[in-house]
């Protein structure tokens, strides 16, 4: 299933002119830990399917829709069954600054499903079954349909994701403002994450109690501030590893970081790997390549 596999990088080869690579898979193969840059959206047709992200085990039932975000390092053990595997490149889109604070609020990865997510789940289905017909469909700009489709998936994510909290229920006037509040300081942390800043400045900045801050950043992000703001440094530092010379330390120093310890701690739990492996697999020439099946012709 995987075209070009560079140490745990997946070497995605979009066709030309399109940003969409679409499979049927249906392969008992095992998929070891990987990673890209593009997003993933795997959805079970036939058989139930396992995906770890960073670690941590998600199961997909048939219908269930798993989202992961781009530099999530993953893998999937062989199993039987068929499942739809779609790869989207978002990262040239003038949006791409927006949709990684979307990815924030969905880390390492989300399961949309009845249980979860019903509100949304059969509009997800649809723009899913949408993507695929415009895929393997004949229309002119069909790519460009195939792939609207699925970023009005991601939006319809991102926008129940910030909306599921019990407490902005109570007054939607007041929710509203709670929502529009708590973006523009993610937004903030998002673009000032290698500042230094501390938990009672955010709550001040929000104009919240320390205490009554913590427990609505919780809610509304799903964790905790200051874990929020560690994988945002690490996102930033795992750009500089990928695009700077920089040694490990002037990386850990120039994320917000304050000994290399710390650093090498917490990128290793957030990625699974050392910040030193993570560059070298992305290096690596030399490494080997793993097989993905070519993508099925029009049903």
């Amino acid at each position: 299933m995987i075209p070009r596999l560079d140490g745990t990088r997946e070497i995605v080869d979009f066709q030309e002119c399109s940003s969409i690579l679409l499979y049927k898979n249906t392969e008992y193969e095992e998929y070891p830990k990987h990673w890209h840059t593009s997003t993933e959206i795997i959805m079970p047709e036939q058989n139930e399917y396992q995906v770890a992200c960073n670690g941590k085990i998600y199961e997909l039932n048939v219908g269930d829709i798993l989202i992961v975000p781009p530099g999530v390092v993953h893998t999937m053990p062989a199993k039987e069954g068929v499942r739809y595997i779609i790869l989207v490149n978002l990262s040239n889109s003038s949006m791409s600054q927006s949709l990684d604070s979307l990815f924030a609020f969905i880390q390492p990865a989300i399961v949309i499903s009845p249980q979860s997510y019903l509100p949304i789940y059969q509009m997800c289905r649809n723009l899913i079954a949408e993507s695929i017909d415009e895929y393997f469909g004949n229309e002119p700009f069909k790519e460009i349909a195939a792939y609207s489709s699925l970023l009005k998936l991601i939006l319809l994510t991102g926008r129940c994701r910030t909306s599921q909290n019990d407490l902005y229920q109570s007054v939607p006037s007041r929710q509203q403002e709670y929502v529009q509040n708590f973006m523009a300081l993610c937004e903030y942390i998002n673009a000032n994450c290698t500042e230094e800043f501390s938990l009672s400045e955010a709550a001040r900045t929000a104009g919240f109690s320390k205490f009554h801050f913590s427990k609505l950043f919780k809610n509304f992000t799903g964790t905790t501030f200051y874990s929020y703001v560690n994988e945002r440094r690490i996102s930033h530092a795992s750009m500089l590893l990928l695009n700077s010379e920089k040694s490990v330390t002037d990386i850990a120093i120039s994320s917000g970081f304050n000994s290399i310890s710390s650093f090498n701690r917490i990128f290793k739990i957030i990625k699974g790997c050392t910040p030193s492996e993570f560059r070298k697999l992305y290096l690596s020439e030399n490494a080997p390549h793993g097989n993905r099946s070519d993508p099925p012709a029009s049903e």
